[in-house]
C-alpha cells in the first residue's frame, strides 16, 4: 500500500502582497490548524525581539540564503551575512537543522500538511535591498527542493504577484521606511529595482526546481481576492474554510504597516541627508507613528502611490515592457490563453497629473507638529522634549528646504 506523502506548502510572498497579515493570523491559530492536521511550525524556544521573525520563517530564507552564498563561492559575503543573521537564527546553523526540527514536530501532531511563510524566499531577497543576485535565488531555490525531496515531502509553491508598478511604488516606500540607507531617490531606486520586476523570470526558477505544476500564482488584486489574502489562502492553498470562532488578529505597532505619503518619504529622506551631530533630528519610527495616529490630517494632500512618482505615461511604459512575461505567467502558472494576468485597467492619460513639486517648509512644519502631538500623548517628559524638537528642528529644516 502507498503512504500519501506529507504535503508542504511553501508561500513565498512577493513583498508587499500582505503577507504579515497572513503569517499573523496562522501564527494565532496554529493550535487550531494543528488539530486539522496542518501544521504551521512556531517555534518559542528562543525569543525573537522583531515580530515579524516570530510569525513567519524568515529564518529558513536566512539559512537558505547563508548557505547559497556559500554554494556561489562567495565566502566572505556568507559570512558577513551570517553575523547579522546568527542570532536571529538560532537554535538553527543550517536549513536541514531547521527541517528536522519541523519533521520533528510533524510527527508529534500527526499532521499531514506543513505551512511554511517568508516573503523574503521569493527572490532570495528582504524588502529592504535593492540589487538582485539570481545565482542566490537559483542556488537556496535548489537547497530547498533538495530538502523536501529529501524528506519526502510533496511540495506546492503559493506565490501572490504584485501589478509592477504598484509593487515598484510600494518596494519604494518599504525601503525608505526600514532600509540603512534611506537617503536614495526614486529614480535611482527604479533603476537598481528593475530586475526585481520581472516576476516571471523569478517564477521560472521556482518552476525549475519544483515544476510549474506544483506551482499556485495567484494575482494579488481586489478583482481577484475580494475578500483578502487569508481568506483567499484558506480556499487556494489549503482547501479549506475558516472558522467563524477564529479571530482576526488584533493589530500590532509592527503589523500596522504605517504608509508613508510623498511628503513624509522626503522629509525621512532630508532628515538622514543632513544629520545633527551623526543622528536625525526626528526618528523614522516617529514621523510613522505619527503617519499611523493622524494619516488623515498628514497624507491627504500627497499620497503614497506610485502615482505620487510616476505620470500614467510612464507607468504605461513600465508595463508594457513586462507585458509578455506577464502572459507568460497566465499561460504556465494559471493555464489560461489570451486572457491579461491583471485586471484593473492601465493609468488613463496624463491630462490632470502633476509633478510633484516637492516638500514645502509648510508641509514640514504639518508634519513635525503631528509628530509633536504623537510624542505629547505619550507623556509630559516627552512633551517637553517634543518642544524643544519642534522649535529645533523647523530651525533647520526650514534652512535647508528654502
Amino acid at each position: 500500500m502507498t503512504v500519501a506523502k506529507v504535503k508542504i506548502i511553501i508561500h513565498i510572498g512577493q513583498h508587499k502582497t500582505g503577507s504579515k497579515a497572513l503569517q499573523s493570523f496562522l501564527h494565532l491559530h496554529s493550535a487550531a490548524l494543528a488539530q486539522r492536521g496542518i501544521l504551521y511550525p512556531v517555534d518559542q524556544t528562543v525569543h525573537q525581539k522583531v515580530r515579524a521573525y516570530r510569525i513567519s520563517h524568515y529564518r529558513m530564507f536566512a539559512l537558505l540564503r547563508h548557505e547559497a552564498m556559500h554554494n556561489c563561492g562567495q565566502a566572505d559575503a556568507a559570512q558577513h551575512f551570517w553575523r547579522r543573521q546568527r542570532a536571529i537564527c538560532r537554535p538553527y546553523d543550517c536549513s536541514r537543522a531547521m527541517f528536522d526540527a519541523i519533521e520533528d514536530e510533524r510527527r508529534r501532531i500527526g499532521a499531514d500538511t506543513i505551512v511554511v511563510s517568508a516573503e523574503d524566499l521569493f527572490d532570495m531577497q528582504t524588502a529592504h535591498q535593492i540589487d538582485l543576485n539570481m545565482d542566490y535565488l537559483t542556488a537556496g531555490v535548489k537547497i530547498l527542493s533538495g530538502l523536501a525531496q529529501a524528506f519526502q515531502y510533496q511540495p506546492f509553491v503559493i506565490a501572490y504577484v504584485r501589478r509592477q508598478d504598484y509593487l515598484l511604488g510600494a518596494h519604494y516606500v518599504q525601503y525608505v521606511k526600514g532600509s540603512s540607507d534611506p537617503t536614495i531617490e526614486f529614480k535611482t531606486f527604479a533603476r537598481a529595482f528593475t530586475p526585481r520586476l520581472n516576476t516571471h523570470h523569478l517564477l521560472a526558477c521556482w518552476a525549475a526546481e519544483f515544476g510549474s505544476e506544483a506551482m499556485l500564482i495567484r494575482p494579488y488584486e481586489r478583482a481577484t481576492m475580494p475578500t483578502g489574502i487569508v481568506v483567499d489562502f484558506f480556499e487556494h492553498a489549503l482547501q479549506q474554510t475558516i472558522s467563524p470562532a477564529w479571530v482576526t488578529p488584533a493589530p500590532e505597532r509592527e503589523s500596522v504597516n504605517a504608509t508613508p505619503g510623498r511628503d513624509q518619504v522626503e522629509l525621512i529622506r532630508q532628515l538622514h541627508r543632513h544629520r545633527w551631530f551623526g543622528w536625525p533630528l526626528i526618528r523614522r519610527a516617529q514621523i510613522l507613528d505619527a503617519t499611523t495616529a493622524f494619516s488623515p490630517g498628514v497624507a491627504a494632500e500627497h499620497g503614497s502611490t506610485i502615482a505620487t512618482w510616476l505620470s500614467p505615461a510612464q507607468r504605461r511604459r513600465l508595463l508594457l515592457d513586462h507585458t509578455e512575461g506577464n502572459a507568460e505567467i497566465v499561460r504556465h502558472y494559471l493555464h489560461r490563453a489570451e486572457t491579461t494576468l491583471f485586471s484593473e485597467a492601465l493609468p488613463p492619460d496624463d491630462a490632470g497629473w502633476q509633478t510633484y513639486p516637492g516638500l514645502s517648509a509648510q508641509r514640514t512644519a504639518i508634519i513635525i507638529r503631528q509628530v509633536r502631538g504623537q510624542l505629547f500623548y505619550g507623556g509630559n517628559l516627552k512633551w517637553i522634549a517634543a518642544g524643544a524638537l519642534f522649535f529645533l528642528s523647523m530651525a533647520i529644516l526650514v534652512g535647508i528646504l528654502v
